[in-house]
C-alpha cells in the first residue's frame, strides 16, 4: 500500500528525510552487541515490507532456534503492516504476556523508522493527533521545528530507546508501577539526550516535546506517554552541561535511571486515565462535529481548569496547572473565543484554585473490584498462586482445605 499525501509549501520547508543507511549503520557501530537481536527496517532500500522481513529472515529463524517460546509469526505479521503504514514504532519478539511466569521476556525488536512520506509538519500531526490528515492549526509548531530530518532522528532515536533498555517485564511490578509508561520515559529520556548531542545544547526542541507531552495527557487521555518529567530532567541535565560527553552507552543507562524516578505508579496512571476522559470523549464530538479550533481551545480550558480545581491527585494537578500555564504559546492567534464575560470569570475562579489548592502528596489508591480484578489478572499471568507457598506447598490449613477428591 503505497501512501500519498499531499504536500504543500510548508511540507517542503521541512527539508530532506533522514538517511536511514547511516543511521543504520551509525546505531550498529555505537551498539555491536545488539546486531542480532535490533532490526531496523529501512524503507529507503526495500520498497515493501514483506521484502524488508525477508531480509531478516534468517537472523529471525535464528531467534527462533535459540528461544522456541519467541512468538515469530505475530511479529513477522506486525512488522509488515507497520511497514507499509511507515509510522515509526517498534515491534517485540516475545513471550506471550498470558505465559504464566514472572517475567516476560523480549527477544529481539523489529524497527520501523517514520516513512520519507511524512513531512516535520505530517509528523507533528500524528504526534498530537494520531493522524496526519486533520492537522489542525492548534497546537501551533514554530518554524524552527519545521525540519523533517530533526524530527525522524527523534522518533527513530526513541524506538531504539525501546529497543535497548526495558528487555523484559516483571509482570507483578504492574500492581505498583506503569511499565508502559516506565519504557517511554526511557525511550525519551534517551531520544532528547541524542538530540542535545546532535543539535547542540542550544536547542529548544525537547522542550516542545516535554509540552507536547503534557498536551497528549489532556486531548488523547495518552497518560502512557506522559514523559514530561523524564524530558524535563533531560532538559535541565543538559544546562548543567552533563550530556555533551556521554557514550550512546552511558546515554542508556542514564535513560532507565531517570525513567526509575520519573515513571508514573500504577495508581496515578489510572487517576490521570480516569481524570481526562471527559476531555478526550468531547474532543471526539467537537471533531466529529467540525468544530472550530477557537470553540475546541475554550472547551480544553474550561474542562482542564475544573479538573485542576477538583482532583485530590497530584499528578493530575500536575498536568492540569502546566497545561494552563503554557498552552497560550501553542495557541494560533486571532482565534474567536465565544464566551461570556460570566463563562470567562468561572474560568479564572478555577485557575485560581486549582494554582493554590493543596491536595495529598500520596496518589488515591484504585480500590474495590477494579483493583482485586487487576491484581487477579496480574497474578494468572505471573503463575502466582495464591494458595501456594514458594515453592508449591499447599499454605492453606489443613481445616480450610477443600474436601473432597
Amino acid at each position: 500500500m503505497k501512501i500519498v499525501l499531499k504536500r504543500d509549501a510548508e511540507d517542503e520547508a521541512g527539508g530532506k528525510s533522514l538517511d536511514l543507511a547511516e543511521a543504520i549503520k551509525e546505531f550498529y557501530r555505537d551498539f555491536p552487541e545488539h546486531k542480532n537481536d535490533v532490526f531496523i527496517l529501512n524503507h529507503q532500500k526495500f520498497p515493501t515490507g514483506k521484502e524488508a522481513v525477508a531480509d531478516i529472515a534468517g537472523a529471525l529463524d535464528a531467534i527462533k532456534a535459540e528461544n522456541p517460546a519467541a512468538k515469530l509469526p505475530f511479529a513477522k505479521s506486525m512488522a509488515m503492516g507497520m511497514f507499509e503504514g511507515k509510522l515509526p514504532c517498534s515491534v517485540n519478539i516475545s513471550e506471550s504476556m498470558m505465559n504464566a511466569k514472572p517475567d516476560s521476556k523480549i527477544f529481539a525488536r523489529i524497527v520501523i523508522p517514520a516513512g520519507d512520506e511524512f513531512s516535520a509538519k505530517l509528523m507533528k500531526s500524528i504526534f498530537v493527533a494520531g493522524d496526519p490528515l486533520p492537522n489542525a492549526s492548534f497546537p501551533v509548531m514554530p518554524d524552527k521545528y519545521n525540519n523533517t530530518e530533526m524530527w525522524h532522528r527523534y522518533v527513530l532515536d526513541h524506538e531504539l530507546g525501546h529497543a535497548v533498555t526495558q528487555l523484559n517485564t516483571n509482570k507483578q511490578s504492574m500492581k505498583v508501577s506503569s511499565l508502559g509508561n516506565r519504557a517511554e520515559c526511557e525511550a525519551d529520556a534517551y531520544s532528547m539526550i541524542r538530540h542535545y548531542q546532535r543539535y547542540g545544547s542550544d536547542s529548544t526542541f525537547p522542550e516542545y516535546v516535554a509540552e507536547l507531552r503534557n498536551i497528549n495527557a489532556v486531548h488523547k487521555g495518552d497518560v502512557v506517554h506522559w514523559t514530561t518529567r523524564a524530558v524535563d530532567e533531560v532538559i535541565e541535565l543538559n544546562k548543567q552541561g552533563k550530556l555533551k560527553d556521554l557514550t550512546p552507552q552511558q546515554a542508556k543507562e542514564l535513560s532507565v535511571e531517570i525513567a526509575q524516578r520519573c515513571h508514573l505508579s500504577a495508581d496515578a496512571e489510572n487517576n490521570m486515565s480516569q481524570a481526562f476522559r471527559a476531555v478526550v470523549l468531547s474532543n471526539a464530538l467537537a471533531v466529529k462535529n467540525k468544530a472550530s479550533d477557537g470553540e475546541r481551545v475554550m472547551k480544553y480550558l474550561d474542562q482542564v481548569a475544573s479538573i485542576g480545581a477538583e482532583t485530590d491527585s497530584p499528578g493530575v494537578l500536575e498536568v492540569c496547572r502546566r497545561y494552563m500555564s503554557t498552552i497560550d504559546s501553542f495557541i494560533p492567534h486571532g482565534l474567536p473565543q465565544g464566551r461570556s464575560d460570566a463563562d470567562l470569570q468561572k474560568l479564572t475562579d478555577n485557575v485560581t484554585e486549582m494554582n493554590t489548592r493543596d491536595v495529598p502528596k500520596g496518589e488515591p489508591a484504585l480500590g474495590g473490584l477494579k483493583r482485586v480484578f487487576r491484581d487477579a489478572i496480574i497474578d494468572a499471568q505471573s503463575g502466582v498462586n495464591d494458595n501456594k507457598g514458594p515453592q508449591g506447598e499447599d499454605k492453606l490449613p489443613k481445616y480450610k482445605k477443600p474436601k473432597g477428591p
